[in-house]
């Protein structure tokens, strides 16, 4: 009888499930844009980094691939601001080259190497102002895209989690082969985002598995993933229910213009499954090197907003807890006090000399932050390390701009200076106005901040860490 029961009420409970499901789906099919061709995948096979030896001819085959991939879905006439419409101010190829393709970055004398990963749905290109100051302090910089980006966003739809750690294994190999032979040479591991927690897994799983693969001697984060919404859990349910016809649209989270050159808007939901996994998969993965095997992590530089939409800040507040980064340090930018009357409550009413007191995170935490005197648009620096706070001084005063209420996840690497994401450029200065419920982009999508005006600040910040012992 009771078993009976049991079996009702679980019935019940997956069909109302499916009903929930599939009412969210009709929904979206009716309310959401059309697909267009570059929401589908590509016809064209990616090139596999297992199958190269070098640096130089993968990127050959990638160039190849990324051209074709491009070509497939191009536009020779259109609305403007249109990443596939030819000679649009959106176009990537902006100088002859696509801007998505992977980099690196070689001085004169060469002192280290430092492999940079980028986040997802996005491009190496948003790393190249981070790449430029490791390359000023001597480092050998190589940037690599993961598979399934920096082409059309339906490539997302084929992504794994374990595309990203073959991309961090052939990098490191690769950045291994050009420092071998330099005395000393040390090796570092940079990620934006999802980059983060891929550099967590490999340094955890993989380092030094084989002789071919490198420990990184330091980690450095820039608005690191380590937790994201937790629906992204459950996400499989729409991607399972999307395999039928009339759901197809439903395998979508987001279906927008593509106006960014190296970046997607459109976001499928499968991408949010795949870096949860390996979001999921780099934690566990760190805290059995240290619970279990009794290994140890290099230093972890972390650089974060104190608020980001992205990612799940506390999460990372609570990783480095646990991992116990004596020697890294965490840098947190903090809101403009001067707009509290505008900010939420947790944000409004958060007082950071308890925060810093009571943390359980080791190592260095340094805020930017106008707090204690919020009429002052002069941000000051406070650094705590075991519980003892001290201000520390800058070369010149850091001001935040007159109408910026925060930094964001987009905006942590890149500089004022870019020539895509700055002050002075289409995407950096957007300001669009009109009527409301008129566009498909979400206001809030064009007040997020694109640039980091704090960059001065983050580059001596990280100078100083790239030469700590």
């Amino acid at each position: 009888m009771i078993k009976k029961f049991l079996i009702s009420v679980f019935g019940g409970v997956i069909a109302l499930i499916f009903l929930v499901t599939a009412g969210r789906g009709y929904l979206f099919r009716n309310q959401e844009s059309e697909l267009k061709p570059w929401h589908e995948a590509s016809k064209f096979q990616e090139p596999q980094y297992k199958d190269f030896q070098s640096v130089e001819a993968y990127f050959q085959a990638e160039e190849e691939f990324l051209d074709k991939a491009y070509n497939e879905v191009a536009l020779k006439e259109g609305a403007e601001f249109n990443r596939y419409l030819k000679g649009d101010i959106s176009d990537p190829y902006m100088n002859g080259k696509n801007i998505n393709q992977g980099y690196e970055m070689v001085p004169e004398n060469i002192r280290g190497g430092v492999l940079i990963l980028h986040g997802l749905s996005d491009s190496p290109y948003l790393t190249r102002d981070l790449a430029k100051i490791f390359y000023e302090k001597g480092y050998y910089v190589l940037a690599l895209r993961y598979q399934h980006h920096g082409t059309q966003p339906g490539e997302m739809k084929r992504l794994d989690w374990k595309d990203f750690i073959e991309t961090a294994k052939f990098g490191s190999r690769m950045v291994q082969k050009k420092i071998e032979n330099i005395p000393d040479a040390q090796f570092f591991m940079a990620g934006y985002s999802t980059g983060a927690a891929v550099s967590l897994y490999y340094t955890a799983k993989e380092a030094g598995k084989s002789i071919d693969l490198p420990v990184p001697d330091k980690l450095f984060w820039y608005s690191p993933a380590m937790g994201i919404t937790p629906a992204a859990k459950f996400a499989f349910l729409d991607i399972w229910l999307s395999k039928i016809p009339y759901f197809h649209k439903f395998q979508w989270l987001d279906i927008l213009p593509e106006y960014d050159s190296g970046k997607y808007n459109s976001f499928p939901k499968n991408a949010a499954v795949q870096v949860d996994r390996v979001i999921t998969q780099s934690k566990k993965a760190a805290l059995k090197l240290l619970e279990k095997d009794g290994g140890k992590l290099p230093p972890i530089y972390a650089y974060t907003s104190l608020e980001d939409a992205t990612v799940n800040e506390w999460d990372l507040f609570q990783i480095l807890g646990k991992i116990q980064n004596e020697e890294g340090e965490l840098v947190i930018f903090d809101a403009n006090r001067k707009f509290n009357g505008f900010l939420k409550k947790k944000i409004r009413d958060l007082q950071f000399v308890d925060v810093l007191k009571g943390s359980k995170v080791k190592g260095e935490i340094t805020i930017v932050t106008n707090y204690e005197d919020p009429t002052s648009s002069q941000a000051t620096v406070y650094r705590s390390k075991e519980g003892k706070v001290e201000i520390v001084q800058t070369k010149e005063p850091l001001l935040w701009d007159p109408f910026t209420f925060s930094l964001a996840h987009l905006s942590i690497p890149v500089s004022p200076e870019n020539p895509i994401y700055g002050k002075k450029t289409i995407l950096g200065e957007i300001n669009i106005k009109g009527e409301k419920d008129i566009v498909l982009l979400n206001p809030e999508n064009f007040i997020r901040l694109r640039y980091n005006q704090f960059f001065q600040f983050l580059k001596e910040n990280m100078e100083k860490n790239i030469e700590a012992n």
